[in-house]
């Protein structure tokens, strides 16, 4: 069964240790802060990983079917823009 933590006792406990308390807690946060370092920083640095990058090959009908489509895009815009409309606020 839990007991219930009296406020008398936790109150005492966080006067009895209010300054250990919080040097844990720097410690802990410096000793992650140092981890965190060594794992994103330094061992990139030392290993120096190499992208693996493999040779990718287009096709010669996708890339025509991709670039008529921009194609088609920017007559579309350029009708639009050329197109005069009127001002409905005047």
């Amino acid at each position: 069964m839990l007991k219930k933590i009296s406020l008398e006792k936790v109150n005492y406990l966080l006067k009895k240790y209010r300054r250990l308390i919080p040097g844990i807690v720097f410690i802990l946060l410096v000793g992650l802060n140092i981890f965190i370092y060594y794992q994103y920083v330094y061992l990139v640095m030392v290993v120096r990983p190499e992208p693996k990058l493999e040779k990718t090959t287009i096709d010669r009908e996708n890339l025509e079917k991709v670039l008529d489509s921009l194609d088609q895009r920017q007559t579309t815009l350029n009708r639009v823009e050329r197109t005069g409309y009127s001002d409905p606020f005047q």
